[in-house]
């Protein structure tokens, strides 16, 4: 292409009032069949107009992520909360010390309520499961919980389903919703939702996830090798025809460009990590668990499924997911820690505070949770993305369905949010909100991902966002 009709096509570009990113690629000759661009960003050119700001031209090539991760019966607060006051994170609690390492990527939050569980019908787990990433009041049904009570299913859409109709159509997958041995098909069951009465059963068969991320994993080299030739091909005519467009810049103009095509050469390193240098994009191998539904199973199946969760978001497979951990009920003893755990979950976190024969092992089981989401950041955190890490371009939010599990509170819960999004969130704090609903905490993260919205979940809970989180 000679360098004036490649100006008068971005010419022509630069004229469109409204243009998508994959029209600006088009106009630009780099659009067809091009998935590793799609997030591509161009430089906003001083005689560019707003509407290519507007349609997705950042020059920060990261997609922004979002992780839910659900573990049941609440904790124990006084081994969780920092022994100092709120404000920058100096010291974790004992539960938490697998996340010391974190401590400056980690937000945790005190005092927040689950004020929307408080209403509707249902005992506490089944309100707590229905509202902990909606906000919203659960509905009337014929679902009996473990106290003799009936509910329904959740009364609205979570905050995964809601960020997934943002940021999920460029991805193969919008979400993914993985579990570990989850074994009940009702509302204790279940932490994701479509909308109200729309629950979305998680997968807790890492073979499963496997075959439908990376069945394509086994195509012939051939084939992987000459995709991989013509997407590099691409970004080669790319950055020939800017070094051709830029001899005809100002010098400011000139700048951005050349610090575009930087952006364009870190493509080309991950293409050829991914043409077999190793790295950013490993497939993993599959997994091979005989019964991944027995409790002996219990810890390798949450290790595969946060692996294969960090391989589809490190890949492009999808931009949001989510890990539920058992059940409400939880009804599975951690027969896999040594020494062996001879009481369920379910009953250890119910016992009194003054069981000495079994508030240890609970203590191990909560211990060994925070060891799970320590990894799962540390897989995150060693994947190297723009000028950080996928961690950096991710929120994970931690949460449980109940503060405590032989009080069955629903105030005071447990929240800890990992990363940043993408830098719009502050992270190193030690946050207290005393009896705040945790509607103001998803809507802040639903404006941390460019949604506007005033409000989430019940409507009578919002009372805007936490101006402390948000940059």
């Amino acid at each position: 292409m000679s360098d004036q009709k490649y100006l008068n096509k971005f010419e022509r570009a630069r004229q469109a009032q409204t243009l998508s990113r994959r029209s600006m690629l088009r106009a630009l000759g780099v659009g067809s069949g091009l998935g590793m661009l799609n997030g591509l960003g161009l430089p906003l050119f001083s005689g560019l107009p707003k509407a290519l700001a507007q349609a997705g031209m950042s020059e920060q090539s990261a997609p922004q992520r979002l992780i839910l991760f659900y573990t049941p019966n609440g904790t124990k607060k006084e081994l969780w909360r920092p022994s100092h006051e709120p404000g920058a994170i100096q010291n974790l609690g004992p539960i938490l010390n697998a996340l010391e390492p974190f401590k400056e990527k980690i937000c945790l939050f005190d005092g927040v309520d689950l004020k929307a569980a408080l209403e509707g019908p249902g005992g506490p787990h089944q309100r707590g499961m229905a509202s902990l990433f909606s906000g919203a009041v659960i509905t009337e049904g014929d679902f009996v919980g473990g106290d003799g009570r009936k509910a329904g299913w959740g009364g609205g859409i979570t905050l995964d389903q809601l960020i997934a109709q943002h940021i999920g159509n460029e991805t193969p997958f919008r979400s993914l919703e993985l579990g570990v041995r989850v074994i009940e098909n009702m509302p204790r069951g279940r932490i994701s939702y479509a909308g109200a009465n729309m629950p979305l059963p998680p997968v807790s068969d890492p073979l499963q996830v496997y075959t439908r991320l990376f069945s394509g994993a086994s195509e012939p080299d051939a084939l992987i090798q000459r995709r991989l030739r013509r997407r590099q091909s691409v970004l080669d005519t790319v950055l020939g025809d800017f070094r051709k467009l830029e001899q005809k810049l100002d010098s400011r103009d000139r700048a951005k460009l050349q610090q575009h095509a930087q952006s364009l050469r870190e493509l080309e390193r991950r293409l050829a990590i991914s043409n077999g240098q190793g790295g950013v994009c490993d497939t993993p191998t599959a997994p091979m668990l005989s019964d991944v539904m027995s409790e002996d199973s219990f810890g390798a199946v949450a290790r595969q499924q946060i692996d294969l969760m960090v391989s589809a978001l490190s890949c492009g497979q999808t931009n949001v997911a989510s890990l539920q951990c058992s059940t409400a009920v939880n009804a599975c003893r951690f027969s896999f820690l040594e020494p062996r755990v001879s009481h369920e979950g379910h009953s250890l976190s119910h016992a009194g505070d003054s069981n000495q024969g079994m508030q240890p092992d609970w203590e191990r089981n909560l211990t060994w949770y925070a060891e799970q989401f320590a990894y799962l950041l540390a897989k995150l955190d060693s994947i190297p993305e723009g000028d950080g890490t996928l961690l950096d371009n991710t929120a994970v939010l931690w949460g449980n369905e109940i503060s405590r599990g032989n009080t069955h509170d629903l105030t005071d819960i447990p929240f800890v949010l990992a990363g940043s999004a993408g830098g719009k969130l502050r992270s190193g704090q030690y946050l207290r909100y005393p009896g705040i609903a945790h509607n103001q905490l998803l809507l802040s993260l639903i404006q941390a991902f460019g949604i506007e919205m005033s409000e989430f979940g019940a409507s009578h809970l919002n009372n805007g966002t936490l101006s402390e989180l948000l940059v």
